[in-house]
C-alpha cells in the first residue's frame, strides 16, 4: 500500500467507496482523563458520512492543507486523509476514512503517519481531530495511535437526528 498526494481525479473514485461503518458499541460519559466507557448497543445500525467534495477540492489546491490517498498495490483506493493548518497552528485532521473492505490493512495507520510527518514539517504543535462517541473503532484507533481525549461537546449534534451523539476532541501533541 502506498500513500500519495490526492488529485481531483480521485474524487469520483472516492464517491464510489463505502466509508460507512456499523455502530455496535457506543462510548458513554463520563469522559474523564480520556477513559472510554464502552457499551454494546441493543440494535446496531449503519452510519454513513457524506463526502464534502468541495472541501476535498479545496484541500487539493490549498498550500496550508493536504489531501492524501492510500492506494493498494493494484490501484484501488483504500482510504484518504485531509488536514489543514488551524488558526492556532494545530493541524486539524478534517477527514480520515478507510473503505469498508480495506479496514485492518494498515491504511489508517499509514495515512495518520503521513499527516504526522506533514505536521512536523510545518512545525505544528500537534494534531487535533473530532469524532463521535458512536465511532468507537475510530476512538480506539486514535487512542492506540497516541492521541489523548482533550474534551467533548454533548450539544454539538443536538440539531441533527443523531441526538445521542457526543463530539469527542482528540489531540496528539508534537511539542
Amino acid at each position: 500500500m502506498q500513500i500519495r498526494k490526492g488529485l481531483n481525479t480521485d474524487l469520483p473514485r472516492l464517491e464510489c467507496c463505502d466509508f460507512s461503518f456499523t455502530i455496535s458499541r457506543i462510548a458513554r460519559e463520563p469522559f474523564i482523563h480520556g477513559d472510554l466507557h464502552i457499551e454494546t448497543v441493543a440494535e446496531p445500525w449503519i452510519k454513513t458520512y457524506e463526502l464534502d467534495i468541495q472541501t476535498l477540492e479545496n484541500h487539493c489546491v490549498n498550500p496550508d492543507a493536504i489531501f492524501l490517498v492510500a492506494e493498494t498495490d493494484d490501484g484501488e483506493i483504500a482510504g484518504f486523509i485531509t488536514a489543514s493548518i488551524g488558526w492556532n497552528k494545530f493541524i486539524s485532521v478534517d477527514y480520515i476514512a478507510v473503505e469498508r473492505t480495506k479496514r485492518r490493512t494498515g491504511a489508517a495507520q499509514k495515512l495518520m503517519a503521513a499527516a504526522h510527518v506533514w505536521a512536523r514539517s510545518v512545525n505544528a504543535p500537534g494534531l487535533r481531530l473530532e469524532t463521535q462517541n458512536v465511532n468507537v473503532s475510530a476512538c480506539l484507533f486514535y487512542r492506540h495511535y497516541g492521541f489523548t481525549l482533550g474534551g467533548y461537546d454533548r450539544y454539538l449534534y443536538n440539531a441533527l437526528p443523531e441526538k445521542d451523539e457526543v463530539a469527542l476532541f482528540w489531540y496528539y501533541m508534537l511539542v
